[in-house]
């Protein structure tokens, strides 16, 4: 056996990337040496003197080295995966682009090939996951909504979304650009990265870069998707022998069991088809590349059937040439229109959602017939309203028990109420590109971005109760129309003077936005005289409003510095000022600087080679961002308005006036300033990678442009918009990965990522001391279910704090907290927040031969949700069954829920929050891919084929419908008013390249 391992032979083979190309140039070492080979134009090699204890050393730029050991093989086929995370990955920052070792500051990115394996139908959910510092929540389970993107929190008090970029070109929205035409996608999280952006990046930066035409002829690709979405819960709501239980024992003895037993919540949802197809045209020459793609998405809801649906179509051409040596000139542009369909929800009293989670169970979805009460028969005759009927003429079921607002929920998503939002964007950008010399480039490019949005809502008649009832047929449509231009001018030139390397880029800017509301409407016809919701009739006219738009123009000036000496010692600077008209004319102006560093310190002369760690980067930054995104415009002016509701104001016969808005000159930049301290570590044959960064990111001056929060009652008017005080986040991000491919040819990646998230507001302005500004409001908590406060997490939840349950009454213990011996609104304090303390998300990828596996997860620990769908004024609703399990029932009891008794004095307390954590599995997908002998004979270059579950799995202690509740506004984040869920789905696709 000693003499088989000492016997020397030649090794031969070849190497390949994981879709079978063949890898020229690849270096082939025998480890500890420095005896070698490189692959020819074929990806072979061929090694002599090898002996079978050696190992081989596989490397090649921007793929996962590889090692094997020779054994008794004397041929050995490798394949090299991908190092997305490639040191000499080229990753794009504002206003150009650098090599990922160079970078500076805190940049997380996400390539073609990690979309390419999601299954999303939105760009947003694409980022769910994969980065650290980076939260993305549906904004609503249904169909067409976004999602709401935070960029190490919630930086503001109002907007927080991050700027968007696409090909360069700022876009009001992501929400219509179809995944599948994503090259990459670039993170700014921190301030010096952002900083070139200016009064837009306080929030972060998203760049997106969609694809172009490579070499090689036509090339075509297909994805097909069709998938089934189904409500996905562990909530249950009390049945019919329970609810007349829990009401008998609230002293409502006249609640008895008819013989229904309806469960709401699965007769309110049901299964609903999706499908998406994208096909992409592309290929390129010497000279010229192109990039054409059409996109189409169906997707009908959960609830509602048909009335709560979206279908997107998307257009994409992109096209670059190489006029001269010396000028590249390029156009991108997309079209999308969309029609979404959606049910009235978020709503604490009038909402699909929060009226199942109500209405009791002893109501049938429809009777039988004959079974009419003569009840409804009689209020229908009385109000001169027909019965609510489904498609099949069967009546709906009418509140047996239930008062007030509350009406059946299938009848309401299905008949009552409908709203529908047609949509279009056209968004393109064209640029010039001169490169009259070495080193030295000039960009001129023009974008423009054009939205409309026409929302219609339309009611039909009913009548439940006087509180929910609608004799006519009422609707009103709005149209809004956004546009906006943008002109950039930059220049940059690089420069080496021996190992001193620079790049110098310095440009302006301008641009122009308006949004329009060029129609605004409303109206209703009577039962007798309705022909259909055609809205030019003039029974839908009665009110029209015209919209003046807020100026809205910004110029700019900005520059930075980016230098290197030899790749290790690294410095950048840049400088952005912006001047909006949006601010008063003091203060129209605003300066963003911003710096930052970085040592390589594995680049020095000292350090070990056969070190473990390969890689090794510090960085350090500092920069300020600004944001006016919460402006409407025009705070510096007073408003006053003659008209009110479409009448004349009449003061004793004289035409009055009234003011609406008043100015606000002190109005300043809304202003961001972060610190970055970060490490980046690359390490065992660049298999693991490591990046760790702390962050403290103070904004001052945020701005609120809801004056009513500081006009007083008796004031007459509101203010304009105004800074309402200063917000601080800070916290640790870490990401981890490792990827390898084994001999047998298993290849793996294992990706995770973790941020920690502290947030707080640290002053507060235009308010007495001591005082709050109030937000949300809510049944239960009219002078508002959240609150901002000083040394307090911005929009935390107020309410009382309770001790537990009284053992001899069954009453709820509210907390004296300001012990003056009694239990006032001034006993209301802090009971939750809605910011996790943690936010972690991960990726684990497998592949062995034809088969490949993806699972993706994402979660957040130490958040908090308030439930605010309890109605304190209608004592016979449904509640969750842990009101019922965990009650109060008899003297001596600990419980923890009051008794039945005294449940509505809870509403406004802190048995209404419970944690918020959650781990949800966003995807588990499987995929095959036919051969290469087989995709050879069938003349195609890839074939895949995949079964995916998305949102299938949700680990969660948090009791209603879902976790991953939608953030509406600024100040309601975490609020559950009854959220229309995220829906777990099967989803089988294809992939097909020619």
């Amino acid at each position: 056996m000693q003499n088989v391992f000492s016997q020397s032979k030649i090794i031969t083979g070849q190497v390949t990337d994981s879709a079978g190309n063949t890898l020229p140039g690849v270096s082939v070492v025998i480890k500890g040496t420095i005896k070698g080979t490189n692959a020819d134009f074929e990806g072979n090699y061929s090694i002599a003197d090898v002996s079978p204890d050696n190992e081989l050393v596989f490397s090649y730029l921007g793929m996962n080295s590889q090692t094997i050991l020779v054994g008794t093989s004397t041929k050995i086929d490798v394949i090299l995966q991908d190092n997305l995370e490639s040191l000499d990955e080229i990753v794009v920052v504002g206003y150009g682009s650098k090599k990922k070792s160079l970078v500076t500051g805190a940049i997380s990115s996400i390539d073609s090939k990690q979309i390419k394996s999601s299954s999303n139908q939105r760009v947003e959910s694409v980022l769910q996951g994969r980065t650290s510092g980076v939260t993305v929540s549906s904004s609503s389970g249904s169909p067409g909504s976004g999602a709401k993107i935070r960029i190490r929190g919630a930086g503001s008090s109002g907007n927080s979304e991050p700027l968007f970029i696409v090909d360069g070109m700022k876009a009001s929205s992501i929400a219509d650009i179809a995944p599948s035409d994503i090259a990459n996608i670039e993170i700014l999280k921190d301030a010096a990265s952002a900083a070139i952006y200016g009064t837009e990046g306080a929030n972060g930066v998203v760049i997106i870069t969609t694809k172009r035409g490579r070499k090689g002829g036509l090339q075509v690709s297909f994805n097909s998707q069709i998938g089934v979405q189904f409500l996905k819960t562990d909530m249950e709501l009390m049945n019919a022998s329970q609810f007349v239980q829990y009401m008998n024992e609230a002293g409502l003895t006249s609640v008895t069991d008819n013989g229904y037993d309806t469960d709401w919540i699965e007769e309110t949802f049901s299964p609903a088809l999706m499908h998406r197809n994208d096909i992409n045209l592309s290929g390129a020459t010497e000279k010229f590349s192109y990039f054409t793609s059409a996109s189409h998405l169906d997707q009908d809801g959960i609830v509602g059937n048909g009335n709560s649906s979206f279908k997107r179509s998307t257009f994409r051409v992109n096209l670059k040439g190489n006029v001269a040596k010396w000028l590249e000139v390029g156009v991108n542009s997309t079209y999308s229109s969309s029609d979404k369909s959606g049910i009235q929800e978020n709503s604490d009293t009038r909402g699909v959602i929060q009226n199942m989670l109500i209405l009791d169970p002893l109501t049938p979805v429809t009777y039988a017939n004959g079974s009419v009460p003569q009840s409804v028969i009689d209020r229908s005759n009385t109000n001169g309203v027909p019965v609510l009927k489904d498609a099949n003429g069967n009546v709906y079921g009418y509140p047996s028990y239930s008062t007030g607002e509350v009406v059946n929920p299938v009848a309401y998503a299905n008949n009552i109420n409908k709203t529908t939002v047609d949509a279009y964007q056209f968004l393109t950008s064209a640029y010039l590109k001169f490169k009259p010399f070495e080193g030295f480039s000039f960009t001129t490019r023009l974008g423009y971005d054009k939205n409309q949005w026409d929302t219609r809502n339309m009611i039909n008649p009913y009548y439940v109760s006087s509180e929910a009832s609608n004799t006519t047929y009422s609707g009103s449509q709005n149209v809004v129309e956004s546009k906006r231009w943008l002109w950039e001018n930059f220049a940059s030139y690089e420069k080496a003077l021996g190992n001193h390397n620079f790049v110098l880029l310095a440009g302006y800017s301008a641009e122009e936005t308006r949004i329009t509301t060029p129609i605004s409407r409303s109206g209703s016809a009577s039962i007798a005289d309705f022909i259909g919701f055609n809205f030019d009739l003039p029974e839908f006219n009665t009110q029209v409003n015209q919209i003046d738009p807020s100026p809205d123009n910004m110029v700019s000036i900005f520059g930075r510095l980016s230098y290197d000496y030899l790749g290790k010692y690294l410095f950048e600077a840049s400088i952005r000022r912006d001047k909006s008209d949006k601010f008063p004319i003091a203060n129209k102006a605003g300066t963003f600087p911003a710096f930052s560093a970085g040592w390589v310190a594995s680049n020095e002369d000292f350090w070990n080679r056969e070190s473990k760690i390969d890689y090794l980067k510090l960085r350090a930054s500092w920069g300020q961002n600004g944001s006016r995104s919460n402006l409407n415009g025009n705070s510096d002016k007073t408003y006053i308005t003659s008209i009110i509701n479409g009448q004349n104001i009449d003061y004793l016969g004289n035409i009055g006036a009234q003011i609406t808005g008043y100015s606000n000159l002190n109005l300043v930049w809304e202003t961001s300033e972060q610190l970055d301290l970060g490490v980046d570590v690359r390490a065992l044959d660049n298999k693991l990678t490591f990046a760790a960064d702390y962050y403290k990111k103070t904004t001052r001056d945020a701005i609120i442009n809801d004056g009513s929060l500081i006009t007083p009652g008796s004031a007459g008017f509101l203010s304009n918009e105004f800074n309402s005080g200063t917000i601080e986040n800070k916290g640790f991000e870490f990401e981890l990965g490792y990827g390898d491919t084994t001999q047998s040819g298993l290849s793996y990646n294992i990706n995770a990522n973790l941020s920690t998230l502290q947030n707080k507001v640290t002053e507060i302005l235009f308010v007495p001391e001591g005082t709050s500004l109030a937000g949300a409001g809510a049944p239960q908590n009219p002078d508002g279910i959240t609150r901002f406060t000083e040394g307090q997490p911005s929009w935390y939840f107020y309410g009382y704090e309770t001790n537990g349950i009284d053992t001899a009454t069954g009453e709820v213990i509210k907390v004296d907290t300001n012990k003056d011996g009694s239990i006032t609104n001034a006993d209301k304090t802090n009971i939750g927040s809605p910011h996790p303390d943690v936010l972690f998300g991960g990726n684990i990828s497998l592949a062995y031969k034809a088969f490949d596996f993806n699972l993706q997860f994402q979660g957040t620990l130490g958040n908090d949700i308030i439930s605010t769908y309890h109605q304190p004024s209608r004592p016979i609703t449904n509640k969750p069954v842990h009101f019922f399990n965990e009650r109060w029932t008899q003297p001596g009891d600990v419980a923890s829920y009051p008794g039945a008794a005294n449940v509505i004095a809870s509403y406004d307390t802190d048995l209404m929050v419970e944690d918020g954590s959650f781990m949800r599995i966003k995807q588990i997908q499987f995929g095959y891919s036919l051969p290469e002998n087989t995709i050879e004979r069938m003349h195609i270059n890839n074939l895949r084929f995949y079964v995916s579950l998305d949102d299938f799995f949700t680990f969660t202690g948090y009791k209603g419908l879902d976790p991953e509740i939608g953030n509406f506004n600024y100040n309601s984040i975490g609020v559950d008013r009854g959220f229309y869920p995220t829906a777990a789905k099967v989803v089988f696709g294809l992939s097909l390249d020619f």
